[in-house]
């Protein structure tokens, strides 16, 4: 049983929804690949102009998934680590708009989740933090240096040395949540900020993205473009058609 719902409206908006109440979203080996296996189908999906990610219940993720590293092997370790990054980093990676939804708490692997999305929108009742020192372990998931680039290696050290965790208030104002609302205007600010990007022209958001994300996104981007550009050229054209027509004599 899948602990991600998958919805998607005929404006090409899809929601991802944690799941997982019981274990307060905790992201298990079976959860990280449900996301890994979302992003990669919104890759390839047609017409999808943006992704929300947002949880089912009032806490949007505990982090990780204890029962799979109280007692894990190296192999184990090393292995959830990359299926955790990789998942991320195929969220972060999309060539459409992220925004993710926290409401309550987003811990650790939580929010590392949580800075993987480009926009985040978060009520007053939101609390962020890396409690990892406090169990002994390091996040592993791409959120530290996102955190780093977002809030400044000052924020950073002082989350992640400390454990303690930060209010949706100070979270703004550090600039890991972009809108801050309260838990009744939170319907209504996601549905406008969604009309926002929605009045956007995608591809150009993409290219913003691959701008400012990962150096590789970029390079493609950047070829896909000139190959876009240099297939509908007139010459491009003609010289494929004689060649078409050369094979079809042969």
């Amino acid at each position: 049983m899948s602990h991600l719902k998958i919805e998607t409206d005929e404006r090409g908006c899809r929601t991802l929804w944690l799941d997982r109440p019981a274990k307060r979203n905790a992201l298990d080996e079976a959860l990280l690949s449900d996301l890994l296996n979302a992003a990669i189908a919104a890759r390839t999906t047609p017409d999808l102009r943006l992704v929300v990610l947002r949880s089912t219940s009032s806490m949007f993720c505990a982090g990780a998934d204890l029962n799979d590293w109280a007692d894990v092997t190296p192999f184990n370790a090393q292995r959830l680590s990359l299926l955790g990054a990789k998942a991320f980093r195929e969220l972060a990676d999309l060539p459409v708009p992220v925004v993710v939804v926290v409401e309550g708490a987003a811990l650790g692997g939580g929010f590392e989740l949580a800075l993987a999305g480009d926009i985040r929108i978060a009520t007053t009742q939101a609390r962020f933090g890396f409690p990892e020192a406090r169990l002994g372990n390091t996040p592993a998931w791409g959120g530290v240096p996102r955190l780093a680039k977002l809030a400044g290696a000052g924020t950073m050290f002082d989350v992640l040395l400390t454990g303690d965790p930060i209010d949706g208030e100070r979270a703004e104002r550090l600039g890991i949540v972009q809108r801050l609302c309260t838990p009744e205007e939170l319907d209504a600010r996601l549905n406008a900020l969604i009309d926002s990007l929605l009045a956007c022209d995608t591809t150009t958001q993409g290219f913003i993205k691959a701008m400012f994300g990962n150096p590789d996104a970029l390079i493609a981007a950047q070829e896909a473009a000139l190959a876009g550009f240099t297939a509908t050229r007139e010459e491009a054209s003609a010289r494929k058609q004689a060649f078409l027509a050369s094979r079809r004599k042969s």
